[in-house]
């Protein structure tokens, strides 16, 4: 197996020439048998070997049902999967049915696709390397197709797959932020918008690991799949020479308006990375953007209060916050005129009806270690877990811009006061997580560990000129999302809520 840095990974990985892992091909589908005819016609013409395949069609309530035609893999199922209120739909078909499902890797399949006859070998040459790839097939649009499942398994056969279509279109902005990310081996944290289920493919055991669709989406489940992938730090592959084409436009583009008000509420709900949708309105969201732990021991409630606005400055970004002290010892008798612990007695008394906040228990003179802390956070689809002395007068959120600009593992900063605060990057603890050994140690050489001063970060973040190019960084990234009429108005009403802010707080 290959060594993992980051999203790093082997070049130029050829086909396996005696492969072993197995492999589910899941097509999910509910009516269509035309173009399913097409995509089992190319499906029967893989060169991965057809002894370590099993097609499994979920039939997700057909009328007609679904049917296995002619030209089609040999080991071949239909899953016929009963409909009912609230459990229906590929979220909650594809789920149940794979429950049991034994193969080493899963390939899902959109019905409306044809393959070259390569197209698998390249996903698995990936999964026999590393057990931790999404693998991503490489598709072009077609408008027009005049062929039979008969003359395209013989123009397969004949090794004709490019000359099926002369005329054919890709997705300008998945294209481009492959181009942009090195090919997802430098993602920054929009990677996850990669995975489409058009064609991708995962170990069934990780598929397992991440949970899965989520079973309260009906559409964008691959998206928000994506994200979970990212967050636990699994690295998406797209590999252009797993060629395929879609037949016909997407339900998106056909659909956008619709899909979006639809799509764009329930993914903001567990997705933090859309926080420009999140600005839209004052709710609280079911996954956080940072999971905050403040050891609040030397603390007071000035001082909590102003590091958590610091944090969530950005509109549409929110926290959980666990608050460490000797939360015990406020059961003890006390005065209220003579109370060692007045301060953790007034952050507990102003907070304790906020969700946001929980309250860990710690002794008064107990050492957190950081590997102690590191055990403390729990691990969850957040992007961004945080440590800060409670008197460490230090604004976290540009503590999390340079952890970004940094790409490490772990940025941390210390004070002449032996004062600490750390950020750290999700898919780093989630994978040092599941590896043996000392999670700290895993993080650093999984992802790389960086402490530097108060003074130089201070250094790295003040300044008018430091200021523009944070500006410009976030200008080019927000910047490029917009693809829409639409999306450019929310992006020019974010920039002036960000603009007004800052000059209600200079004024």
């Amino acid at each position: 197996m290959s060594t993992l840095f980051r999203f790093e990974r082997p070049e130029n990985l050829e086909i396996v020439a005696r492969p072993k892992l197995t492999v589910a091909i899941v097509i999910a589908c509910r009516g269509g048998q035309e173009k399913l005819d097409l995509v089992l016609a190319s499906l029967a013409q893989q060169s991965y070997p057809a002894s370590l395949t099993k097609l499994y069609i979920i039939d997700d309530g057909s009328e007609p049902p679904i049917k296995l035609p002619k030209l089609r893999p040999k080991r071949a199922e239909i899953i016929l999967f009963k409909n009912k209120s609230g459990h229906w739909g590929k979220t909650a078909a594809t789920n149940g049915s794979l429950s049991k499902v034994k193969e080493d890797v899963i390939w899902f399949v959109d019905g409306d696709m044809v393959f070259d006859p390569d197209h698998l070998a390249h996903h698995m040459k990936w999964h026999h390397d590393n057990d931790d790839y999404v693998v991503l097939g490489w598709k072009r649009f077609v408008a027009q197709w005049d062929y039979t499942p008969q003359a395209l398994s013989k123009a397969l056969a004949a090794g004709k797959f490019m000359d099926l279509h002369e005329q054919s279109w890709g997705k300008e902005l998945w294209e481009a932020r492959i181009e942009r990310t090195k090919e997802l081996t430098r993602p920054g944290v929009e990677g996850y918008r990669s995975l489409v289920g058009a064609t991708f493919s995962i170990r069934n055991t990780q598929w397992k690991r991440v949970g899965g669709y989520n079973p309260e989406l009906i559409t964008g489940e691959d998206i928000e799949l994506g994200w979970r992938v990212f967050t636990s730090g699994l690295r998406l592959v797209p590999d252009r020479q797993a060629h395929s084409w879609h037949l016909g436009y997407s339900t998106v583009e056909e659909n956008k308006e619709i899909i979006h008000r639809h799509n764009d509420p329930s993914l903001a709900q567990f997705i933090p990375q859309m926080h420009t949708i999140r600005a839209r309105q004052d709710f609280d969201w079911k996954v956080a953007t940072y999971q905050l732990l403040i050891d609040v021991r030397n603390s007071n409630l000035s001082k909590l209060l102003n590091q958590v606005d610091q944090l969530i400055e950005l509109a549409g970004t929110s926290v959980e916050i666990r608050l460490l002290a000797p939360w015990k010892k406020l059961d003890e008798r006390y005065s209220p005129v003579a109370d060692e612990f007045a301060d953790i007695r007034e952050i507990y008394n102003w907070v304790k009806g906020d969700s946001r906040y929980r309250f860990l228990d710690i002794e008064p003179k107990a050492e957190l270690t950081i590997d102690c802390l590191l055990s403390l956070f729990v691990h969850s689809p957040t992007p961004y877990y945080l440590f800060a002395d409670g008197d460490f007068a230090l604004n976290l959120k540009d503590l999390v811009d340079s952890l970004l600009v940094s790409e490490e593992g772990l940025l941390g900063v210390a004070s002449k006061e032996d004062r600490r605060a750390f950020a750290l990057f999700a898919p780093a603890l989630a994978r040092a997580a599941r590896t043996k050994g000392n999670l700290y140690k895993n993080i650093s050489s999984q992802w790389g560990v960086r402490w530097i001063t108060e003074e130089r970060f201070l250094e790295l973040n003040q300044g008018k000129k430091s200021r523009v190019k944070r500006f410009g960084r976030y200008l080019k990234r927000e910047g490029k999302k917009v693809n829409s009429p639409r999306q450019l108005l929310i992006f020019v009403k974010k920039l002036l809520s960000l603009v007004l802010r800052k000059v209600s707080k200079s004024g």
